[in-house]
């Protein structure tokens, strides 16, 4: 039996936020088993957790397409792109060839970066969600706008400043704004 588009895209999709996930995974478990010579640092594992939600919040999300008949190459590409920009982020939160002695630096080191992607990240998926509205897929859920907006700001100042008291704040207000976005809509979905 041939794969419809929808299956065709929904491998390269889950190759893309699978790698990503196994790519955090690792670093997660590089971490415990070097935990003698490494400094962790909170709120870069709390990102780690962030990134693991984010990804599966698309992944779960993007069965939501498989309604779609025709399958025109922008949506084909903007759900291409959030894929890419997701897994380029969770690759900045551990460094791909070697092992990082003090995560707290690694962070700020890579800070501007993660949330640069972060931030397209955020941006797609503002576009998704109007497209799938748009291609009467879904209607934009009424909590979306009031939790996207300030994890949109939230990671426009985080991309600003180096201040950690800030970073120890985002990270949990973006953890509990996402949280409560996807208990939300798992609920309203059930």
């Amino acid at each position: 039996m041939a794969m419809n588009t929808f299956e065709y895209l929904g491998v390269l999709v889950s190759v893309l936020l699978g790698l990503a996930i196994t790519h955090l995974v690792v670093g997660t478990v590089s971490i415990i088993q070097n935990r003698e010579t490494t400094q962790v640092y909170w709120v870069h594992l709390v990102w780690v957790g962030n990134a693991i939600i984010l990804i599966t919040q698309f992944w779960w999300f993007f069965f939501g397409w498989s309604g779609l008949d025709l399958w025109p190459m922008s949506i084909f590409y903007l759900l291409f792109c959030y894929a890419l920009v997701l897994s380029a982020s969770a690759a900045l939160l551990f460094p791909v060839r070697e092992m990082a002695a003090d995560y707290r630096a690694y962070y700020y080191k890579q800070f501007r970066w993660f949330f640069f992607f972060l931030l397209l990240a955020v941006c797609l998926d503002i576009a998704e969600v109007a497209v799938k509205a748009t291609a009467e897929l879904r209607p934009i859920p009424a909590e979306y706008f009031p939790l996207t907006i300030p994890i949109l700001i939230g990671v426009l100042v985080a991309i600003l400043t180096g201040n950690p008291k800030y970073h120890a704040f985002f990270v949990l207000a973006f953890l509990i704004l996402n949280s409560l976005y996807s208990i939300l809509i798992f609920s309203a979905l059930g």
